[in-house]
């Protein structure tokens, strides 16, 4: 079983029951699978209070919907489920109800997965290879949830040596629907966007952004700049296309992430640059009814550089009252400060998903930005 279900959700669970119900007598219970050893439950308990103060100092606002503590129930292989419930229209409504109950004084969060359990060496009955599953991008071909639960019968349908090209094939063509431009008097400033802070959204590219001329002065919108991340490498020399719109070409995967280090000390000099020219940047010029001025970021997902990008302009233009702000010699980076707003970030955003090496590739710009 991936280490995720096995305990990173079950610790989730604890902490989060801890900070939302912690008069529930309750909360402080941590369930593990049953084929951990007592040892490992002894010694992730100790640090569930470190865990517990590491999200407090988030300062998140948590929601206050939850009136059950959260359990996990984990189904594999080798789960045995019960049948489901009879739709027999005389059986009594409160008897139908009850066979929907897992657990009466917890929430479930069901922790589902296709993975076996192996007994000895890593690879073993036919090539199973424990943890295959992880860096999806590794295997995955593109694959999203979305595009396999739309597919599900056509998956299994399909042979299995015909699989990666069904996969390449349904990918690229959800993209293009994804993509494909909307009709009428559409333009990017339309585009849907996920709003993450007062001055800063993101959203997924749109041939509009690609297809589009560029702004001229009289056509640009002073109160918003673009910045698209593609997923073709283009020289620096080629990204300012006008004072509101940066066009970046750092590649794909794992490529884009790496090159997003090197790319960001353009982007924010840029952003600043947008936000120093707009007069009503700082908070004190919003008592004026002014709109503040946007920063949309746009990537491929929407979800993953996108939200790097983000992340490192909100640390970098902004302090913790989100008022502008240069950067100078007493401005100081550290990995509390990204946590703390690539938290606030995901509480407002829980789509988001930047990649390890994106987030990487902040880290590293921001420790170093002085460089």
């Amino acid at each position: 079983m991936p280490d995720a279900l096995s305990t990173t959700i079950p610790i989730w669970c604890t902490v989060l029951n801890m900070a939302l119900l912690p008069e529930n007598p309750l909360s402080s219970n941590l369930f593990l699978p049953p084929y951990l050893p007592a040892s490992t439950h002894s010694q992730i308990t100790a640090l569930i209070p470190t865990f517990l103060s590491s999200l407090k100092e988030l300062n998140l606002t948590l929601p206050t919907s939850l009136t059950k503590p959260l359990r996990p129930l984990w189904i594999t292989q080798d789960s045995s489920l019960p049948p489901p419930p009879d739709s027999d229209d005389d059986e009594d409504e409160d008897q139908e109800q009850d066979q929907g109950v897992i657990f009466q004084e917890y929430r479930p969060v069901i922790c589902c997965t296709a993975s076996r359990r192996v007994v000895g060496s890593e690879v073993d009955e036919g090539g199973y290879i424990q943890g295959a599953g992880d860096d999806t991008e590794n295997w995955a071909l593109g694959l999203t949830p979305d595009v396999f639960w739309a597919n599900t019968k056509t998956f299994l349908s399909a042979a299995e040596a015909d699989v990666p090209d069904l996969i390449i094939k349904l990918v690229e063509e959800a993209k293009a629907q994804r993509q494909s431009a909307p009709s009428g008097d559409a333009n990017p400033a339309t585009l849907p966007r996920k709003q993450l802070t007062p001055h800063l959204s993101v959203r997924a590219i749109s041939p509009l952004d690609l297809s589009s001329p560029i702004p001229s002065s009289s056509q640009q919108q002073s109160s918003e700049c673009l910045i698209l991340l593609t997923d073709t490498p283009t020289p620096k020399e080629t990204w300012l296309l006008s004072p509101t719109l940066l066009r970046v070409g750092l590649g794909k995967h794992k490529t884009a992430s790496r090159n997003l280090r090197l790319a960001l000390t353009e982007i924010c000099s840029f952003a600043t640059r947008f936000l120093q020219n707009h007069q009503h940047t700082n908070a004190a010029d919003a008592a004026n009814n002014a709109e503040p001025p946007q920063i949309i970021v746009a990537c491929d997902s929407g979800r993953d550089l996108s939200v790097g990008v983000a992340l490192a302009l909100s640390c970098y233009l902004f302090d913790d009252e989100g008022r502008f702000r240069v950067p100078d010699d007493k401005v100081v980076f550290n990995k509390t400060l990204v946590k703390m707003r690539l938290g606030a970030i995901m509480t407002v955003y829980p789509g988001a998903n930047p990649s390890r090496s994106t987030l990487q590739s902040v880290n590293s710009f921001l420790m170093d930005w002085r460089n």
